[in-house]
């Protein structure tokens, strides 16, 4: 067989084994898709063979024919593995063109290269730039066992790098890390020696494979022009930064929205009980991991909440695994003071968040934006604009890093505030321990009504990470692997207890303390954190406490009746917009009060209640 048509042969065996793939796993090789531009890839398939003297399945081809197809399979595969349905059949066959494109292209230059170790290094490089995104989803599946998802790349753009470095730490581990390197080394250097032997086997470039390189060269880069932007990731990807760009249009109608707002400032809390309001967001808080809400948990990591009670919890003993610190010492340092506190303490037991991560819990949870409505985070008022226009004077105080390089919704909701300040002013990832907070109360007028925010470090991981060494309680039995331990996961929860304590006294003694609120945006699962490719409810199952006052109780018995009453109904935090509105007496023409859970005519209950935006039924967890 001439070397024409033994070229023309394995073209057309790469165009027919891709869609046997595709069928193979279950996904459509749709004719109308893969049939019209079988003559242009044969053609461009034919001429680099023909420029490079080498067969498509040689060892010549293999570092660019491999690149190719880790485009070509990676997205589609994972994806059946993940879901067991069918992808998009356009999308299907953007993955197959730009897998494609992208093993001519690499072919085609590298013809057209000079025969040198530079060429060939150039080549190794750019093999590991068109890998570096199949290979990110590769770890991803890996490590989760689920493709990547609109979710997981929503956390991806609004993360920093110092977080994600702690989310390599946690997830892979160093040693892994420093294997996958040096694997990725391994590749880098076979490549190399394949590229320098390609070099040296090309014979010396005529006019004709000059040409058939060039051509092939210019037609794959149109093409990867072309279809990358409508391959499956590229997809993934303009979804996430769509609602990045559609989330940032919230400041520029807020104007509009405030001045839309009604609300009778005679009749609310301010204005018949002055003094100040205090919303503190947990993060990761699980209150299947806290004592307060589970007394069959080992560890009593939640002391001043418990006091709150008014019963004794019985403790029991540590699991095996696990030890009281011998280190440990209880000073005034580490411990809250447990005296009664005048007025109530509402914890209500079955509070659920919407979402396993911040960002799309918080921007529901502080603005109208609900699972229940159609309405649209950059069309609400939040909690800041209504505690304005209710006479309040507003503070937003955060441990939390500013997430990214754009702001996230809840940036931008906390810039609204008439104060807003981040204990690291910068888009880092907070290192400070949550008491640095305390701090801001130095700038609160006791003799004003406040509103203030307090956004909190919580338990995100690394547990071991989010308090000081005097909170280290409990360790594991043998010392070690203390970065994601159910010991340090206590420690951090404990921490938090005594944060709460103290920012709950300084503002009964010093500030006139009307109402607190505590929920936290997500919970936990010691096993895998908090994804939502992984989705398991221990993520969801949040703690959520109310604090009133004396003069409160007084002042509104109705609503401190109603909030007892429904201590042990189900609640989803999305709604908190409208039951923060009800707390204060601050109904509008942007308030419903059916959302509200400080209302007699909140009207949801198990049965009616989702979560993950709607994807799931409250009554799927067995708890």
């Amino acid at each position: 067989m001439s070397d024409a048509k033994k070229f023309l042969a394995y073209a057309a065996l790469y165009y027919y084994l891709g869609e046997v793939f595709y069928i193979d796993i279950g996904q459509p090789a749709a004719p109308q898709y893969f049939l019209p531009p079988i003559p242009a890839t044969i053609a461009l398939l034919w001429l680099i063979q023909f420029a490079a003297r080498a067969e498509i399945f040689s060892r010549p081809m293999l570092p660019n024919l491999l690149t190719g197809l880790a485009w070509l399979i990676t997205f589609p595969l994972l994806y059946t593995w993940t879901y067991q349905r069918q992808w998009f059949m356009s999308l299907i066959y953007y993955d197959f063109a730009v897998g494609t494109a992208i093993f001519i292209l690499l072919t085609s230059a590298e013809v057209l290269l000079a025969k040198s170790r530079l060429a060939a290094a150039s080549m190794s490089l750019l093999n590991l730039f068109f890998c570096l995104i199949p290979l990110v989803e590769l770890v991803y599946y890996c490590l989760t066992w689920h493709c990547l998802s609109p979710a997981s790349l929503m956390a991806i753009y609004l993360t920093n790098w110092h977080e994600a470095g702690e989310f390599l730490r946690a997830m892979i581990g160093l040693p892994n890390l420093l294997i996958i390197f040096a694997v990725i080394g391994l590749l880098l250097r076979l490549a190399f020696k394949a590229h320098v032997n390609f070099g040296r086997r090309l014979p010396t470039l005529d006019t004709e494979r000059t040409a058939a390189a060039a051509i092939a060269l210019i037609c794959s880069f149109a093409a990867l022009i072309h279809y990358a932007p409508q391959t499956s990731m590229a997809g993934l990807w303009k979804t996430v930064t769509d609602y990045a760009a559609q989330t940032q249009l919230y400041s520029q109608g807020r104007a509009a929205r405030l001045a839309d707002l009604t609300i009778d400032a005679e009749q609310t809390l301010a204005a018949k009980a002055k003094g100040t309001v205090i919303f503190v967001i947990g993060e990761s808080a699980s209150r299947d991991y806290m004592h307060a809400y589970n007394p069959a948990f080992p560890f009593d990591d939640t002391p001043w909440l418990e006091s709150k009670l008014n019963k004794l919890l019985p403790t029991p003993a540590l699991p095996d695994d696990a030890k009281i610190n011998p280190d440990y010492e209880a000073t005034p340092d580490n411990t809250p003071r447990l005296t009664p506190a005048a007025g109530k303490f509402i914890i209500f037991k079955n509070v659920y968040a919407s979402w396993t991560q911040t960002v799309p819990v918080l921007q529901r949870a502080l603005t109208e934006q609900s699972q229940y409505n159609d309405k649209e985070f950059f069309e609400s008022v939040s909690i800041v604009d209504v505690a304005r226009k209710a006479g309040y004077k507003t503070y937003w105080f955060s441990n939390q890093g500013r997430y990214g390089e754009f702001d996230s919704a809840i940036t931008l909701v906390a810039k609204t505030a008439d104060v807003s300040e981040w204990t690291d002013d910068t888009f880092d990832f907070s290192e400070l321990e949550d008491e640095v907070l305390l701090r801001f109360f130095e700038n609160i007028d006791p003799n004003e009504n406040n509103f203030i925010v307090f956004h909190l470090m919580g338990s995100h991981i690394y547990y071991n990470s989010r308090y000081p060494r005097r909170f280290k309680k409990w360790v594991t039995a043998n010392g070690t692997g203390m970065m994601l331990a159910a010991p340090s996961y206590a420690n951090s929860i404990l921490y938090t207890d005594y944060v709460l304590s103290k920012i709950f006294d300084y503002a009964a003694q010093n500030l006139n303390l009307q109402a607190m609120i505590y929920f936290s945006d997500h919970g936990e699962d010691l096993e895998i954190s908090h994804n939502p490719d992984v989705f398991r409810f221990e993520m969801l199952r949040v703690p959520m406490f109310i604090y009133l006052s004396p003069e409160y109780e007084a002042t509104f018995p109705d609503l401190t009746t109603t909030l007892e009453n429904n201590h042990a109904k189900y609640f989803t935090n999305d709604m908190f917009y409208d039951t923060f509105c009800g707390l204060i007496n601050a109904p509008s023409n942007r308030y419903d009060a059916g959302q509200d859970f400080s209302s007699a005519t909140y009207r949801f209950n198990r049965d009616t209640l989702t979560t993950m935006l709607g994807q799931h039924k409250l009554t799927e967890d067995k708890e």
